[in-house]
């Protein structure tokens, strides 16, 4: 009996750890249910609109620091071309982004602050892992560094990378993902 009760009270923790968690950490749609995202405490750093099945204010999904801070994060250290030495990245993948707004696309077209623009195919997200970058080398990402997210590509891990193509894709400043 006693070993009974100790397997439900580590069932019933594992069922309120997984509400606790689905609270704070967006979960991708379910192909045909629209969902929401929790809406934003602080300013919106990042709107993702166009085919996207998670929404948080009308046909977009606006996320605020706090809300992409609460995405798993990912690190790697790379050469860049913006950079003397390599540099340690830290962020969420881009494709974790993508699941939490369920996009359903092909290509997304993202704009920087400056509305510099680049086209980046969905299929980059899985086959390369690069990170929406929010730190470089522990220190959170400002405007003038070139936060507070860049696109980033494993140039080390991942050497056919390594050509104008790719850095090219490497957008900073990111405001704004449209998925087509």
């Amino acid at each position: 009996m006693e070993h009974f009760a100790r397997r439900v009270a580590v069932l019933v923790f594992c069922m309120w750890l997984a509400g606790a968690t689905s609270a704070q950490t967006p979960r991708p749609a379910q192909p045909g249910k629209p969902s929401m995202l929790p809406a934003p405490t602080q300013p919106v750093i990042l709107t993702v609109t166009g085919k996207i099945t998670t929404r948080n204010r009308g046909e977009a999904a606006i996320f605020d620091a706090a809300m992409i801070a609460k995405l798993p994060t990912h690190e790697f250290r790379t050469w860049t071309p913006w950079f003397k030495e390599p540099v340690t990245f830290r962020g969420p993948l881009l494709q974790t982004l993508l699941d939490a707004v369920g996009a359903q696309g092909e290509t997304l077209h993202m704009v920087a602050l400056n509305d510099y623009a680049v086209n980046v195919p969905v299929s980059d997200a899985r086959k390369f892992g690069p990170l929406l970058a929010t730190h470089i080398d522990g220190k959170a990402l400002g405007v003038r560094d070139k936060g507070p997210l860049f696109l980033i590509y494993p140039f080390d891990a991942k050497p056919e990378t390594r050509v104008d193509q790719y850095y090219g894709r490497s957008i900073w400043q990111i405001t704004r993902v449209t998925v087509q």
